[in-house]
């Protein structure tokens, strides 16, 4: 009897491992296979409202053509705060706009332009 029960039991066990690894490895191995593997992969770009800082992540809140969205940062917080300030235009790299997103990668950041200083008007 014990050994009619061994192929069950490694079937329910291959089953709960191949159930592991289809949640998991497609985040892990997503930078690395090419992009016909990886999945559909959305840009989004918009003006950051506001910036917040705390200890362990960092919050943006990101205007866009979709509406608002907050992107959550946990991983090189303080490389982006450096980089990033209200007002500047970012793309995000994400899997699709949802208006939480959590570690988005960043494509690009365009600071805000200066405001030319008005010139005097010229003598009539």
């Amino acid at each position: 009897m014990r050994r009619s029960l061994v192929l069950p039991i490694i079937f329910l066990i291959g089953l709960v491992l191949g159930a592991a690894a289809a949640l998991s490895v497609p985040g892990l191995a997503r930078p690395y296979l090419p992009e016909i593997l990886a999945g559909k992969r959305v840009t989004i770009e918009g003006e950051v409202a506001r910036k917040q800082r705390e200890p362990n992540r960092l919050l943006l809140k990101v205007h866009t053509a979709h509406g608002d969205l907050l992107a959550a940062f946990t991983k090189k917080v303080a490389d982006i705060d450096l980089l990033v300030e209200p007002g500047d235009v970012v793309t995000l790299d994400a899997a699709g706009y949802a208006p939480f997103l959590e570690d988005p990668a960043i494509a690009r950041v365009r600071h805000r332009e200066e405001r030319p200083a008005t010139a005097p008007a010229p003598p009539q």
